[in-house]
Order: structure tokens, then C-alpha cells, then sequence
């Protein structure tokens, strides 16, 4: 079990929105006087094209479902490695070890003889020793009396041992009014964030789930269904472990499945039209099994020996075109524009990289940071700059959802300091970058997160290096409607735009004023 998965940035909002009232005193920078709508965003010769940078997300998506150690996986990772090689990066390699991947191969559900559709939840029926293992509830399934629970968490009144829970699953919503008053600044010129506008569901953060889950598992339960009550209508929900955000030592040992909305309230009528004990058969087959996590890098070098380090990561739950494969052609874009240049032309070294076990248990990372900033090959980081989700904004009405025609919300989580924080907020405005909030890392420092951020980068700002973090959370991130239709490929070149003149001005600036306050 580790913290270091990524934690969704609203829910940390909404979770220290009492502190995040009081800190508002201070009045976040809002900018709503930026470049009008009919003004040209800013060009850079030779920067790629839109057309471009979405080329290499449609050829990512196109290898399949890119899970740690699945063979899209490793067809992404040497794709990547073929384009930075082909691009004349130097010292382009594909980094290996060990990771633990979770993987169902079967399941269904069934009750009072009627098929349910469901989808797995993942990472559960995790073998409670951690260790690799394989899980089934055997060829008959899981045969118990089912109990629905409603939405509560706990569950002192209600005899739930040795029986199925069926329980309402409440997503987070998450304000975006609370998101501005947190920032530092907020550049919106044509006022899209509004303090009272419609709430984004969030996918990632706990609620009353896996609460119930875990209290369930402590409570004797056989099983638990999941019913996704203010998702989309969908079940195919690949969300992440996060059962160490509820009990540092927790797996959720119990099996367990979702259904959508619809299916619930099937469930729910089928429980109350029986006159009797309702009776469910749940079947889950998989096991947690040890891959091959596959890490690429590559260099260009400069005329000191430190490094400005390029991040995103290349897996994801499904072919994911926003998660993550828009991230990495962000990185390649950089990575390409940047070797057009002479090397004398730069101050420091530059290092292209793409995590792989962002779905597992961040064993790429880990060991990156043993190598490259503890160990024998430290690469003398100074800075550290993540792109992820280059998104459309989806909301969800009644169940439906609803494509706003607007760029997701976009994020950049920066480490406390005074001259990256104003960097990147002359930046944004610079490049008309609109939709956006910079917050402070520290903001997200407790004792679930310790110290980290809700990012690919948080191992590295973990590690000490002063980070630039670009993150959005849509509604769709770890379901299989994450389609190429949802990448904001108009925002794919102004995003390199953005990055680049970070990387620029980060290039020149002394070291001391990199440094992290308290450091």
C-alpha cells in the first residue's frame, strides 16, 4: 500500500474549505482583463501544430488499453522512444522494473435470478498480505443474501455480516467557487469560473465511498456493490485506490463491483417487490500479479550540469485520450521543438520523461527518484515541469453527460516559491491561457497527502524539486468515454506555448531563486 497515488485536487479544495475561507482574506489575484476573445493567441516559430501534437495522441489511443505491462503499454513506451530518437534526443532509453498490477478477467452479477450489467471495482478482493496472488469467488460466484444500505457509511443498526451491501455511491462535487478563493490567481478573462456555477462531479476523491466499503469489510460483509447514484449513467468507472486516504494500512479485501444509476434502481426494485430474503450471486476473477513497468527518457544537453525536467505519463485504465496519452504529446511536441534549437543556446540539460505506473502503485516513480535525484545518477534536477489532460469539460445532468463546448478547468499546482508562482501567473496571462488557477503545493499538505500533490509530479516535489504542475480532473478521466473527442485539441499547441516559456525563462533563472521556501 502506498500514498503516493494521486490525489484529485478538489477534493483536497473542498476537504480545507474552512482554511481555504480564511486564507481568501488575502484575495487571490483574479485577472478578467486578459487578451480579448477575438485576439490571436500567441505563436512561436516553429512550435508543432495543433494537427500535429494531436497526430501522436490519436497514435497512442490507437495501441489499446495501455495498463502497466499490457502490450499497448509497451508498444507506447518504444513509440515514444522511437520519436525522441527520431527527434535526435540523446541517451533515449526505456527503463524497467518491477510493479504490481491489479487485473480483473471475470465478473457478473445477478440477483433474485435476474443479470445485472456491473463492471469490476478495482482493487478489490485485494489479497490482504499485498503480495502477488490470485482471486475468485469460484465458479458459482458469491452466493449471499443481498442488503441495500442506502448512502450511509456506517452501519451499527443494520445486520450486513456474511451478506452482499448494495450501496449508493456518492461522488464529491466539487465547487469552483472554493477553487478560486484557494488560488493564488485566477485568470479568467471572459468569467467562466463563476463562484455560484454548476459543480463538477469529482472522480477521484473519497466520500462516503470507500468508507462504506471498508466499514462494510469490518463489519463481516461477503461483498459489496457499488451503485454510481450521481455518476453519469455508467458503470465502467476504472477509479483508483484510494482506500489509504480512509486507513493507511487499508485494502479492500471484499470483493466488489459497480453498476450505474439505472442498474441500481433495478437492483432496488427487485429488492423491495421480494417477499422474501433477496438472493445475489456476485462472481469477480482476477489476480494482482507483478508487470514490467516501462519508463522512457531522453536528453538534450546544455552547458551546466543541471537538469530542467519535461513529465507526464503514457499508461492509463483504457486507451485514454485526455488520461494520459495528451499529456505525453505534450511532452513529445517539447521534446521535438526543442531539439530544433542549438544546444549552445541552452543553459541547462533538458529531460524528457513518461512515467508508466500511475494505475498501480507508482513503482516507476519511486524508483526514478532513488536513481535520478537520491542515488549514483543524480541528474542535478533544479526544476521539474508535468503536463497532464489537455481536456474538454463534460458535466453530468440527470445522468446524461453534457459536453460544455469549454476547455476542462485548468490547474497549475506550484511549490512555494514566490518567483515560480509568478512565473507561471505572467505566463498564463502572457499566452492568454484562460480557464486557469495557480495554487500553492503546500496547500495540499497533510497527514493522508504528506506533503504531496494531487499529480504525476508528486513524487518529485516529494523528493524536494521545485515543480510546475498542470493537472484538470474531468468527469470522464477513468471511464472508457475518455475518446479522442474529448481532447481540447485547440488548447494543444497554446499549452506547448505555455510550457515553452516556462522552460525558457526557467532555463535562465539562478538556482538560488529555484529553491522552495523552508529548504
Amino acid at each position: 500500500m502506498t500514498v503516493f497515488s494521486s490525489l484529485n485536487i478538489f477534493f483536497r479544495l473542498a476537504l480545507f474549505g474552512g482554511f481555504i475561507l480564511a486564507i481568501s482574506a488575502c484575495n487571490p489575484q483574479e485577472d478578467t482583463t486578459g487578451n480579448s476573445a477575438e485576439q490571436t493567441k500567441p505563436v512561436r516559430d516553429g512550435m508543432l501544430s495543433n494537427r500535429e501534437i494531436f497526430g501522436w495522441v490519436q497514435d497512442i489511443v490507437s495501441f489499446g488499453s495501455r495498463r502497466t505491462g499490457s502490450e499497448a503499454g509497451i508498444k507506447t513506451a518504444g513509440y515514444i522512444a522511437e520519436q525522441f530518437k527520431s527527434f535526435g534526443l540523446e541517451n533515449v532509453t526505456i527503463e524497467q522494473g518491477d510493479a504490481l498490477q491489479w487485473e480483473a478477467t471475470n465478473w457478473s452479477l445477478s440477483v433474485n435470478g435476474v443479470s445485472i450489467p456491473c463492471f469490476y471495482m478495482p482493487r478489490s478482493f485485494h489479497p490482504k498480505d499485498g503480495q502477488p496472488a490470485a482471486f475468485s469467488t469460484g465458479p458459482s460466484g458469491l452466493q449471499r443474501e443481498v442488503v441495500y444500505v442506502g448512502d450511509r457509511i456506517d452501519f451499527d443498526d443494520i445486520d450486513i455480516r456474511d451478506k452482499i451491501v448494495v450501496a449508493d455511491v456518492l461522488l464529491k462535487d466539487i465547487d469552483l467557487g472554493l477553487m478560486k478563493l484557494a488560488a493564488n490567481k485566477v485568470y479568467d478573462p471572459e468569467g467562466t469560473l463563476s463562484l455560484f456555477g454548476k459543480s463538477h462531479v469529482d472522480p477521484f476523491s473519497p466520500n462516503n465511498y470507500p468508507r462504506n466499503l471498508i466499514n462494510a469489510m469490518d463489519q463481516g460483509a461477503a461483498g459489496f456493490v457499488g451503485i454510481l447514484a450521481n455518476y453519469i449513467d455508467s458503470n465502467n468507472f476504472h477509479n483508483e485506490d484510494i482506500a489509504y486516504m480512509i486507513r493507511a494500512d487499508a485494502y479492500l479485501e471484499l470483493p466488489g463491483l459497480w453498476v450505474s444509476r439505472t442498474e441500481g434502481e433495478k437492483i432496488k426494485a427487485l429488492i423491495q417487490s421480494a417477499n422474501k430474503p433477496t438472493h445475489g450471486v456476485l462472481r469477480l476473477s482476477g489476480e494482482l500479479k507483478t508487470v514490467t513497468y516501462n519508463t522512457v527518457l531522453g536528453y538534450l544537453s546544455g552547458s551546466r550540469d543541471e537538469t530542467l525536467m519535461i513529465q507526464s505519463h503514457h499508461d492509463s485504465a483504457f486507451s485514454g485520450a485526455v488520461e494520459d496519452a495528451s499529456g505525453s504529446a505534450e511532452v513529445l511536441a517539447l521534446a521535438k521543438y526543442y531539439s530544433q534549437k542549438p544546444s549552445a543556446e541552452r543553459n541547462r540539460r533538458m529531460m524528457f520523461v513518461t512515467m508508466d505506473t500511475h494505475f498501480t502503485e507508482y513503482e516507476s516513480h519511486e524508483d526514478f527518484v532513488e536513481k535520478y535525484v537520491k542515488g549514483s545518477e543524480n541528474k542535478n534536477i533544479v526544476a521539474n515541469l508535468t503536463i497532464e489532460h489537455i481536456a474538454l469539460e463534460m458535466l453530468e445532468e440527470d445522468g446524461k453527460p453534457l459536453m460544455t463546448g469549454q476547455v476542462e478547468p485548468r490547474l497549475f499546482i506550484v511549490s512555494d516559491n514566490e518567483k515560480l508562482l509568478e512565473l507561471t501567473n505572467n505566463t498564463i496571462s502572457g499566452n492568454d491561457y484562460q480557464r486557469a488557477l495557480t495554487i500553492r503545493g503546500s496547500l495540499f499538505n497533510d497527514d493522508v497527502i504528506e506533503d504531496g500533490i494531487p499529480t504525476d509530479a508528486d513524487m518529485i516535489y516529494r523528493a524536494g524539486i521545485p515543480v510546475i504542475s498542470l493537472v484538470t480532473a474531468p468527469l470522464y478521466l477513468y471511464d472508457m468515454m475518455d475518446t479522442l473527442d474529448k481532447v481540447a485539441v485547440e488548447e494543444l499547441q497554446p499549452t506547448a506555448i505555455v510550457f515553452a516559456d516556462l522552460i525558457d525563462n526557467l532555463d535562465v533563472m539562478p538556482t538560488s531563486d529555484l529553491q522552495i521556501q523552508g529548504q
